[in-house]
């Protein structure tokens, strides 16, 4: 098995040195493993270059399912911990923008308190991404907006309205709620493609064309934007607590939402660590949903 674990090391760290280092093996130990893996599965794995390795053709087919075999061990050993009573083990998580800046860091704290010995680990993703992050087996769960991705489950938590934000002098702050075709020709901020899939939601349902002055990659630049009246954005009312005083947020006169939840590969056959982090999301988020009712929508 340890074969197969420093395969996985030498592509991501892209190093024979760095994987033997984190692997506490020496780097002929490492190299001696890859040779070995190379003669038992038949064709190379690795090519080895002046600076760095990286991963033959073939080898990138192989990695996943290495990676599957190495999970499938920790899961095992997981769960024959947990039926000794001893809960142990590590979760790794993804999250989009909107819930890590309101929600998720409460949920790992409160599972924190519960569990010190499961180790949580939390990468920021935009939406795009966390299809091929699920399916190459890095994340065993992501909070994010709806969607259908095979052989995953995605779980609905609350409805997130989308807003406009802009400054307070802005003419469109006069409005109660904003009408999506006001959008055509104003002064706008876009998220850089993949970032965000507000924007996107919106332009289906009502097409517009606006002035695109900036493309940002985040939220926290949009608002920063916003504030100096530079345009006006889309985003999750979900983050409208986070404005500073000089920036407003309307909700469109259309009926806009995300639903926002998480997505697992089956809470059936999940790790006993894993299970017990949703049964943590579920509580912490049912009472986030009742607190903040002007803000979120139950599902």
């Amino acid at each position: 098995m340890i074969k197969y674990r420093a395969f996985i090391e030498v592509v991501e760290t892209g190093s024979i040195t760095k994987a033997a280092k984190k692997l506490g093996y020496s780097q002929p130990g490492i190299s001696y493993m890859i040779d070995s893996l190379e003669k038992e599965i038949g064709f190379p794995l690795l090519i080895r270059g002046k600076y760095n390795v990286q991963p033959t053709k073939d080898g990138a087919r192989i990695l996943y399912h290495c990676k599957q075999i190495v999970n499938n061990e920790d899961d095992l050993l997981e769960t024959a911990k947990a039926i000794n009573g001893l809960m142990e083990g590590t979760i790794y998580l993804a999250s989009q923008n909107s819930m890590l800046v309101n929600i998720v860091p409460h949920i790992i704290s409160c599972f924190a308190k519960s569990f010190s010995g499961i180790t949580v680990n939390l990468e920021e993703l935009p939406f795009d991404s966390f299809s091929s992050y699920f399916q190459r087996g890095d994340i065993d769960m992501g909070f994010m907006s709806q969607m259908k991705l095979k052989g995953f489950e995605f779980h609905p938590l609350f409805k997130d309205p989308l807003c406009l934000i802009m400054h307070k002098d802005h003419p469109f702050s006069r409005y109660e709620r904003i009408p999506a075709a006001n959008l055509n020709g104003c002064d706008f901020i876009m998220p850089i493609s993949g970032w965000d899939d507000t924007v996107q939601m919106v332009m289906a349902k009502s097409p517009f064309t606006a002035n695109i002055r900036f493309e940002v990659a985040s939220d926290t630049a949009a608002i920063a934007l916003t504030a100096e009246n530079q345009g006006v954005y889309i985003m999750s009312n979900l983050q409208a607590s986070l404005l500073p005083d000089n920036v407003v947020s309307r909700l469109f006169e259309e009926d806009y939402f995300r639903i926002m939840g998480y997505m697992v590969k089956t809470i059936k056959n999940a790790t006993p660590a894993l299970s017990e982090f949703i049964k943590t999301t579920e509580h912490v988020v049912a009472e986030f949903v009742e607190r903040e009712e002007t803000l979120l929508l139950p599902v």
